[in-house]
């Protein structure tokens, strides 16, 4: 039986099922079986999959992470820049930036209701300034992946969004920008940046299969025996560590 890995649908489709096909291949030579990789419509769908065990394996938001994180038999947190959490930025076009206290009527772009860096952090750091998200702008949509809500914000469907960032300076939000934009992210600019959350994570699921051998091969990424791998490569990850039990609590409690 094939083991099964859920890709997010957050790089966009086209980009998320050359690196699914890439990775199949790789993990089919390095785990001696034979692994399908599969992208997801919406991240409701990712959730809904892993929590019900469906797949054996799944590159998950913080959001899922922290709803999987009780059942789970390991979930592989991953590091960047030498930090294993990261921070949303807002943005919005650079020739009209908004400030964070007036908002109000602006139009929104999200990436997904369950998206950490673009949507839920956001919405927390707006909350948290007494702000009703209900209210505060005069629509709000989600585009899917964060190439398509920053497209929206560019061709002024809308006049904010968010992306994550390793960072809570401009650099950093810049860095993430032109991976998904390319040269156009010199038309945005951020604004505004999030308190922390842990980073996306691997999640392993308890799905009948061989879960304490796979386990036991997705350590070899951590120790550095292995050195990097496409694995990492395409999780754009300098390592993956092993999440600590409650690691995601404080997501999880953000989401209840």
């Amino acid at each position: 039986m094939s083991l099964v890995l859920l890709f997010p649908p957050s790089l966009g489709r086209l980009k998320a099922t050359a690196r699914a096909q890439l990775l199949a291949d790789t993990l089919t030579r390095w785990l001696g079986q034979a692994v399908h990789v599969e992208v997801a419509e919406t991240y409701a769908e990712l959730e809904t999959r892993v929590l019900q065990c469906d797949v054996d394996l799944a590159w998950a938001p913080p959001s899922v992470c922290a709803r999987a994180e009780k059942d789970a038999p390991a979930i592989f947190k991953s590091v960047r820049q030498g930090r294993d959490h990261y921070r949303a930025a807002l943005v919005g076009r650079a020739r009209s930036l908004p400030a964070i206290d007036n908002l109000r009527g602006l139009r929104a772009a999200w990436v997904d209701p369950l998206s950490t860096g673009g949507h839920l952090l956001a919405v927390s750091l707006l909350a948290a300034r007494g702000l009703d998200i209900k209210t505060l702008f005069s629509e709000q949509r989600f585009y899917g992946s964060y190439q398509g809500a920053l497209l929206a914000v560019l061709g002024g469907d809308a006049d904010v969004g968010a992306v994550y960032s390793h960072g809570d300076d401009e650099a950093a939000a810049r860095e993430t920008l032109v991976s998904h934009v390319g040269a156009s992210e010199v038309e945005l600019a951020p604004f505004a940046y999030t308190d922390p959350s842990p980073n996306d994570g691997l999640i392993v699921t308890s799905r009948p299969s061989n879960v304490r051998p796979l386990i036991a091969d997705l350590a070899h990424v951590t120790d550095g025996s292995r050195g990097p791998t496409l694995l990492l490569e395409i999780f754009e990850a300098d390592t993956l560590i092993r999440a600590e039990p409650g690691d995601y609590s404080a997501v999880g409690r953000a989401l209840s």
